[in-house]
């Protein structure tokens, strides 16, 4: 599911393509970065998700139903997976795209599909999705 939640950011990046405010002249990017990759490691949402994703699948895979019962449930989580997918996708998306008019920018990117440049509004995006900032282990 990770490898579909970036292949989905890198939609994103197209589709959330925000043209604001054409005339700025801010001296910032154009260009704004959200890295999907570090807001599935924190974003208890997606998580969730992505847990409850690995329960179902290993209960279909373990359990002793039919292959065509197995079939069917299968197909089920896969619909499961596309639904939960889009949304969390369309989460991001709308986050991101408000912050990118907010602030000026003409196009928001995933940092995975970036090589350099543009500003990263991920914190920015973790505070609109209220991501909890994560607080470190003792001994680190």
């Amino acid at each position: 599911m990770k490898k579909r939640i970036a292949a989905g950011a890198l939609a994103i990046a197209a589709i959330a393509a925000a043209l604001a405010l054409a005339g700025c002249s801010r001296a910032h990017s154009k260009v704004a970065v959200v890295d999907v990759l570090s807001l599935e490691q924190v974003w208890p949402k997606y998580i969730n998700y992505y847990n409850q994703l690995n329960a179902n699948l290993a209960a279909i895979r373990d359990s002793r139903q039919s292959n065509a019962e197995k079939q069917r449930a299968y197909a089920q989580f896969q619909q499961q997976e596309a639904r939960w997918q889009e949304e969390v996708t369309a989460d991001v998306r709308n986050v991101a795209t408000d912050i990118a008019k907010q602030r000026g920018y003409q196009l928001v990117v995933t940092k995975q599909g970036v090589a350099y440049g543009g500003d990263d509004i991920t914190p920015d995006v973790e505070t609109a999705l209220k991501i909890p900032i994560p607080t470190p282990s003792p001994g680190r």
